[in-house]
């Protein structure tokens, strides 16, 4: 059996992997004092992969990180979590105290993690919250807040996850429902089904490592999810026999989507999804209009993996609407919330920031580093996105600077502040 791998403080198991696949995108920097990089090593036992597993440099973490027990769906957790009716909900602004005190933690944060951009979000309670952000664009001179866009690279996968999922709420589409059958034109095993798809233990193997020469050498092609499934290659094990994070199983689900949506992944995100919470500032980056973030070859090739933008402003309502109950119906909550013990559910992770234990999903791609997590005990929602260097987003949240206190510090001074006052 494989045993789940040990990780630091703060680290999510999502972008530990993602972080395996993209280390080479983006300059790696030392972490300020006290602040730990690095997770300890797996063991990886039977099953084996039908693929043997290269060699990993020391300075890189195994793919496979945790056995999967028993079988692929549990009983539903949480209860009555929520309706499913999504609705647009701005929050309240914090005092210009609290504001200030946030943007002053944000400005020690990036010039800590040496960031070209760093932008934060705080909510409380889906109610009142603030986002600011500190630095530049990756153009160098447009100054940034909290409406600016930023690529959120695996945090797309919330968006396909709650896709599907709505599917599956609908009638249409199952979760042992078989991908081959599916999408019968894909060399996909036949046993492959939907929630081993969403919860990474499908053993199909990740598209980055055989395209990324590709991606690079010719950054203006337009990649199809079709031809990007066909360069995969063998699988990594055999499916529901362990765990291994890969963005294919995602781009495949995408794909699913559009089959059982019937409209194109993008019009029913659009429609599901984003124009009901009023999320403008978000969307594909290949679409008409959006921000030019990253080249063609790479937003392309990643599809429903990877390929979205979001403002800081925006994203924080998504994780408030999201793991509030107002995107999904409790049942299919509670399975994107059934976590097992790789610590992975259905498009969401489990992520602990500071002494504080919670659950979101994290995105690294192209000098991109992001991430949404809710703090459930404390009700507080909380987004990190940052440029330039490889970090640890939730080591950010919880940095500290002598007697300054962290972002997180002060999101729970403000959250008890609220409840106080109510």
């Amino acid at each position: 059996m494989l045993r789940p791998l040990r990780l630091a403080a703060g680290w999510s198991i999502a972008l530990l992997a993602a972080m395996l696949l993209n280390l080479a995108l983006a300059r790696p920097i030392a972490a300020p004092e006290a602040v730990t990089l690095s997770g300890g090593g797996a063991t990886l036992a039977s099953p084996i992969p039908t693929t043997p597993v290269p060699e990993i440099p020391i300075d890189r973490l195994p793919t496979f990180v945790g056995a999967t027990p028993g079988g692929e769906i549990a009983g539903e957790i949480g209860g009555d979590i929520g309706g499913g009716s999504a609705r647009p909900v701005e929050l309240a602004p914090l005092t210009a105290r609290q504001a200030a005190a946030l943007q002053a933690a944000t400005d020690r944060a990036r010039a800590a993690f040496g960031l070209s951009a760093l932008a934060i979000g705080v909510s409380l309670d889906a109610s009142s919250g603030w986002t600011g952000a500190s630095g530049v664009a990756l153009d160098g001179v447009t100054r940034l807040d909290g409406d600016s866009p930023f690529a959120i690279a695996s945090i797309t996968k919330t968006f396909t996850a709650a896709l599907v999922l709505q599917l599956i709420g609908e009638g249409r589409l199952s979760l042992h429902d078989r991908v081959a059958e599916l999408l019968p034109h894909l060399p996909i095993a036949a046993d492959v089904t939907v929630a081993q798809l969403l919860r990474h233990t499908s053993g199909i193997a990740d598209l980055l490592t055989p395209l990324r020469d590709r991606l690079n050498a010719a950054t203006e092609r337009i990649w199809q999810p079709g031809e990007v499934v066909a360069e995969v290659g063998q699988p990594w094990f055999a499916p529901g026999t362990a765990w291994g994070y890969s963005n294919t199983n995602y781009l495949l689900l995408g794909m699913i989507v559009e089959r059982v949506g019937g409209q194109p992944f993008k019009k029913q995100l659009q429609e599901r999804l984003l124009s009901p919470l009023g999320l403008d500032s978000t969307g594909e980056l290949l679409a008409h209009g959006a921000p030019p973030l990253m080249a063609p070859s790479w937003a392309s090739a990643f599809g429903a993996s990877g390929c979205m933008y979001a403002s800081p402003h925006d994203l924080l309502r998504w994780g408030d609407a999201l793991y509030g109950g107002r995107v999904l119906a409790p049942r299919e909550l509670s399975h994107m919330l059934d976590f097992r013990s790789h610590g992975y559910g259905m498009g969401a992770e489990r992520i602990r920031v500071g002494q504080e234990s919670g659950y979101g999903h994290s995105g690294l791609l192209r000098g991109f580093t992001s991430l949404v997590v809710h703090l459930p005990d404390s009700g507080i929602t909380l987004v990190v996105m940052g440029t330039l260097n490889i970090f640890d987003p939730a080591a950010v949240l919880a940095h500290r600077e002598g007697q300054d206190p962290s972002i997180l510090d002060l999101a729970l001074q403000a959250a008890a502040a609220a409840e106080k006052a109510a």
